[in-house]
């Protein structure tokens, strides 16, 4: 819609431009002067219509919402010079070609940052979601620096996206990968906290086993074995099937001996 929006206001202002040459004016008769003005008018309305229009679908977005909200504003405040549109402009189409320029180049410059902020479609261990360029951006750069060992940095990066985007379709992998950064740098209790809330907060994620298995290790390396077994119980009796069920009867039968 941003893209259809924008790109007919600027196939109207090339129309614009091929109506009002210089010469044309030159060659107006007052009265037909006074209705190519009409015409200016009810051109800059409908800009202005369409520049209300993008404003409130941008309002719809919240990364970058403030930033293209002003952008906008600042738009509507050079618009508002042309309200009022009087015959002196006729006089003056050079005046007239600059603002249309001005506008032009403006637009096309909100048109391709309200493309930036459409979600894409991402797909992750066999689902598809919708994210944003940025926040697919981070997520990739804190599963980077997990994927080269680079735990205390994706920790880091890992717990930012958290922050930033709360309600990122991406946050169970986040706080599963956190966990998992967690447990390998031996900070067993922040594991613990990632893992948990992820357990608590989104049940349905496909990797849940796995993750679980981490937090009955990280539940292990803090004495709590009775947890740990209980953790592994449940995966054992949820997923019966699944690799990480037979990896959960290995570690009880261990923690059973002791």
């Amino acid at each position: 819609m941003n893209k259809t929006v924008l790109k007919g206001v600027s196939i109207s202002f090339s129309i614009w431009l091929i109506c009002f040459s210089g010469s044309a004016f030159a060659l107006f008769e007052d009265s037909e002067a006074r209705r190519e003005i009409i015409k200016l008018r009810e051109k800059i309305q409908t800009l202005e219509a369409k520049l209300e229009e993008t404003k409130k679908e941008i309002e719809g977005y919240k990364t970058g919402q403030i930033s293209l909200y002003n952008q906008i504003e600042e738009l509507n405040s050079e618009l508002s010079r042309f309200r009022g549109f009087s015959e002196e402009y006729s006089r003056d189409s050079g005046n007239i070609f600059e603002k249309i320029e001005f506008f032009e180049e403006k637009i096309l410059g909100l048109n391709e940052r309200l493309v930036a902020l459409e979600p894409k479609t991402v797909s992750l261990m066999g689902q598809e979601m919708l994210v944003k360029d940025n926040e697919k951006s981070l997520y990739e750069d804190a599963s980077k620096d997990l994927a080269e060992g680079n735990y205390d940095q994706a920790v880091l990066l890992f717990t930012k996206f958290q922050k930033k985007y709360p309600k990122s379709p991406l946050i169970p992998f986040s706080l599963h990968s956190e966990g998992v950064s967690y447990y390998v740098l031996k900070k067993h209790k922040l594991a613990i906290t990632s893992l948990n809330n992820l357990r608590k907060n989104h049940q349905s994620y496909a990797k849940m086993p796995e993750a679980l298995l981490t937090l009955s290790a990280a539940l292990v390396e803090t004495k709590k074995t009775r947890e740990a077994k209980e953790i592994l119980s449940y995966i054992i009796e949820k997923t019966p099937s699944s690799d990480a069920a037979l990896t959960a009867k290995e570690r009880l039968k261990e923690l059973s001996k002791k």
